[in-house]
């Protein structure tokens, strides 16, 4: 991390989790940072250091026996604030999940700081939604450039336009470049705030007396020093940040246009294709751009691209945009009758995290029994918030401006930030068992993710009611 924070902001670094496929190492399960493989192991040693040599050898192990149809996927995290503590040379650090990455490759030596190629990795909804601008690009960027063509300058640049990999890496660039527009919207950055020092309790509790002898006023001066001591090399505390990260809403009216911002991403992309299918003399196959296959590496640290992934082995079909907002509508009701269930089980209102409620989509057809929204709307007409982070309706503040904010993403931020709910409402026996983190991120698909979260909230409910007592029987229905 030395070297990472050594560079100017914003800083960036890859974490990957290997699944356990093994069972002869416990750093199998290390790659670009640790991650223990048991409550067990973690309890033991929380100081494990990463053997960077094995998980140099462990990602490259992956890598080559599972290739391209089972990809490793990471998270690009964002160092936000960092503090140094010269006693012991340790560094604090406040960190955010940005966004899912894939690992193509490792491009640095082993022991050395670890080094990959890595490619954004957009949901299927998102990428959909740039195809179509993806492929007039690529109709527009032929036409505007015959006369290199028929130069001969071109040659072969005519069909890499078309094959499905170039738009789809198009539609990628175009993805990534809407989410790169919106980050400071998105994403809020957290700041490490320190606990206020606080003085020995000693101080008071052992005030000097005119009666104390020479031994006790000895003592009592001894205490005070180790106090003073234990406090000064604990080195400084610091406030508990939150798991869920929030929205900036002031940023928001300084987002700039979509359109801009991808227009310029499809530009580049096409310029940067029609430089490497001029630089390979045209003859290439323009798929070799994408698959590796040129490569003994599977991608070159000279070139613009990166193989493009499979699409995936799902045998239905991906789901629409209008398929995926329904799910989301089904996952917030199952979501509603959980706390509600909940709320009888304990006998008492269970708050949801105000990041989670906050992306509550705005609607006039929910159920009439669904509560969440009443406490949406209470929360915003009060401007109160949950815990220490304020309440932020992202549906409020983009309807300034639809346009510049897609539905879609808000339905990709639910189905990730859930899971940080499930983990702690997990109950035993419940029906399906919930995906681990990895799986979940394995996922392509906001629908899928979406849609396996509506099913393990659909166990727990299972669960929550067979606890609570049944109310009781109507006339009728037993024998008096």
């Amino acid at each position: 991390f030395h070297s990472i924070l050594a560079g100017s902001a914003p800083w960036y670094f890859a974490h990957v989790h290997l699944p356990d496929s093994s069972s002869n190492s416990s750093s199998s399960n290390s790659a670009l940072s640790k991650s223990s493989s048991s409550a067990e192991e973690e309890m033991d040693d929380k100081n494990t250091v990463v053997d960077n040599v094995q998980s140099y050898h462990d990602i490259r192990e992956h890598l080559k026996s599972s290739g391209s149809s089972n990809p490793l996927y990471g998270t690009l995290l964002r160092i936000t604030d960092r503090r140094f503590c010269d006693e012991d040379g340790s560094i604090v650090l406040a960190v955010q999940a940005i966004d899912r990455i894939r690992v193509h490759d490792i491009s640095s030596l082993p022991g050395a700081y670890m080094r990959t190629h890595v490619q954004f990795s957009p949901d299927e909804e998102l990428m959909r939604m740039y195809v179509d601008e993806a492929l007039m690009s690529s109709a527009s960027y032929l036409s505007s450039h015959d006369g290199d063509n028929d130069d001969g300058g071109g040659e072969g640049l005519t069909e890499a336009p078309s094959c499905p990999s170039s738009v789809s890496g198009a539609a990628r660039a175009a993805a990534v470049a809407d989410t790169t527009r919106l980050r400071n919207f998105e994403f809020r950055p957290i700041l490490l705030e320190e606990k206020p020092i606080k003085r020995p309790s000693s101080d008071n509790a052992l005030g000097s007396s005119a009666s104390d002898s020479n031994a006790t006023k000895r003592m009592k001066d001894v205490i005070r020093k180790q106090d003073r001591e234990k406090e000064e090399n604990s080195g400084p505390e610091y406030l508990g940040v939150l798991q869920l990260v929030d929205y900036d809403s002031f940023s928001y009216s300084l987002l700039g246009g979509a359109e801009v911002a991808t227009s310029q991403a499809l530009k580049r992309y096409w310029d940067e294709l029609a430089k490497e299918t001029t630089a390979r003399g045209g003859s290439t196959n323009e798929e070799d751009l994408f698959d590796g296959s040129s490569d003994t590496g599977g991608s070159s640290s000279t070139s613009f691209f990166l193989p493009e992934p499979m699409t995936s082995s799902s045998s239905s079909p991906p789901a629409s945009s209008e398929a995926t907002e329904m799910m989301e509508y089904q996952v917030w009701c199952t979501l509603d009758k959980m706390i509600r269930l909940l709320s009888m089980a304990a006998s008492a209102t269970v708050p949801l995290p105000s990041q989670l409620l906050g992306l509550l989509p705005q609607r006039n057809d929910w159920p009439r029994d669904f509560t969440l929204e009443d406490h949406a709307q209470s929360l915003s007409t009060s401007r109160s918030s949950i815990g220490q982070s304020p309440f932020v309706r992202l549906d409020v503040i983009t309807s300034s401006n639809p346009t510049s904010y897609s539905s879609m993403r808000r339905a990709q931020r639910l189905s990730y930030a859930i899971w940080l709910l499930l983990d702690g409402v997990a109950m035993t026996g419940a029906e399906p068992s919930p995906p681990t983190r990895y799986e979940v991120l394995e996922m392509r698909s906001i629908e899928q993710r979406l849609g396996t979260s509506k099913r393990v909230l659909e166990g727990i409910n299972d669960i929550l009611e067979k606890l609570i007592p049944q109310e009781n029987p109507k006339d009728g229905d037993e024998t008096q």
